[in-house]
């Protein structure tokens, strides 16, 4: 029989708050994710019509955008990375650094270059990690044990599609959050649980 909530006290679930976003390309944001979507599909469906009968058929897998939130910060400047990475996807703005209208007309943002700016996009969701007990419950503990990667989903081709760098309220005293969406052509996932690595 599965564990449960009420059988096993050793049964974890997942935590929706526990979770790492990493970009190979986009420097060290990890700590400035706020809230992340994991990835999902679609199966498009074809029928096939006989008579008074219909028959559907699985169509074509379509992986939907993933939406991540960042906290905007002066150090490191989050707002200035996804403005670099749309520098660096191809975009040139009309008379930025020199270029003239003609040249920044001409240059466009590639696939290649969005997806080289980005780099490779994981998701890791955690497990709880804490301290192991040696003898009576509560008498002694030994060395905190790590926390693991219980769960990641590594984003293939990924590229921002998105970026919105938030609001400004002279009301509010909330911090400021970049929205992006990431687009992907497909996504791969990771159940072997193993350690968070360190440094």
């Amino acid at each position: 029989m599965a564990p449960t909530f009420f059988s096993d006290s050793n049964f974890q679930p997942k935590r929706q708050f526990r979770f790492m976003v990493s970009f190979t390309e986009l420097g060290n944001l990890t700590y400035m994710v706020s809230k992340a979507a994991k990835p999902a599909y679609k199966i498009g469906t074809k029928a096939h019509q006989l008579m008074n009968h219909q028959f559907k058929f699985p169509g074509i897998v379509k992986w939907d955008p993933v939406t991540i939130d960042f906290v905007d910060a002066v150090d490191p400047n989050v707002g200035t990375t996804f403005y670099a990475a749309l520098l660096n996807a191809g975009y040139v703005a009309p008379g930025q650094g020199g270029v003239s209208v003609q040249d920044a007309i001409t240059t466009g943002v590639t696939k290649a270059g969005s997806v080289a700016a980005v780099g490779e996009v994981r998701i890791k969701q955690l497990d709880g990690g804490g301290i192991t007990m040696i003898g009576d419950p509560g008498l002694v503990a030994g060395p905190p044990a790590g926390t693991n990667i219980v769960e990641e989903w590594t984003l293939k081709n990924a590229w921002i599609s998105e970026v919105n760098w938030g609001a400004l309220n002279y009301a509010e005293d909330g911090l400021v959050t970049i929205t992006t969406k990431i687009e992907y052509d497909w996504a791969v996932y990771n159940n072997e649980v193993r350690p968070v690595p360190t440094g």
